[in-house]
């Protein structure tokens, strides 16, 4: 069997066009969308910069300074700014803390929160057997992906209601921590 890559021929007919000026436009055009590229790198990691320094006010400056002077609402130049708590948690990486992780909130109850996907791949010959299981699955009522997981979204308020009612969650199981972070509102 031959290769295509063996039967692609350079067309010399496709240069016929190609003058010296032409050729200068077109590095020229090149160059430019390279700048363009470096800015956009550039620019994007100073807004990285500025996300990281704005954290740090909100998450951090700004609510220990509230909380040493006693407040928890403060209007500034037409700019209302309040604390409010927030939850942070994640889903361990490990594939064994991921399952002590699952265990976990199925004890507590929360098992309904958590998703569950399957998925079978079968090799370019095992087209038949792959079709005969998908209509088992089907047929019992079920779709024919897998995967186990809670949406982040979901874990974090999850995390917030159990722990601000006082209720089990496992704080180091999931890297929860809770916090204040100031909101600000402007006018």
């Amino acid at each position: 069997m031959t290769d295509i890559l063996d039967t692609i021929v350079a067309d010399a007919t496709a240069f016929e066009n190609l003058t010296t000026q032409k050729g200068s436009e077109l590095s020229e055009l090149i160059r430019q969308a390279a700048a363009i590229n470096e800015t956009v790198a550039l620019a994007e990691d100073a807004v990285k910069s500025l996300k990281k320094s704005r954290d740090k006010y909100l998450y951090e400056l700004i609510p220990a300074k509230m909380s040493e002077v006693g407040m928890d609402k403060v209007e500034v130049d037409g700019n209302s700014v309040s604390l409010t708590t927030f939850v942070s948690a994640t889903m361990p990486k490990d594939p064994l803390q991921k399952d002590l992780a699952i265990q976990h909130l199925r004890s507590i109850g929360c098992g309904d929160f958590i998703k569950n996907k399957l998925e079978v791949t079968f090799g370019l010959t095992q087209d038949n057997e792959a079709k005969a299981l998908e209509d088992d699955l089907l047929k019992a009522g079920h779709d024919t992906n897998a995967k186990i997981w809670i949406e982040p979204m979901t874990l974090k308020k999850l995390a917030k209601e159990r722990l601000q009612a006082g209720q089990e969650f496992d704080i180091e199981l999931f890297n929860a921590y809770i916090g204040t972070v100031a909101k600000i509102k402007g006018a």
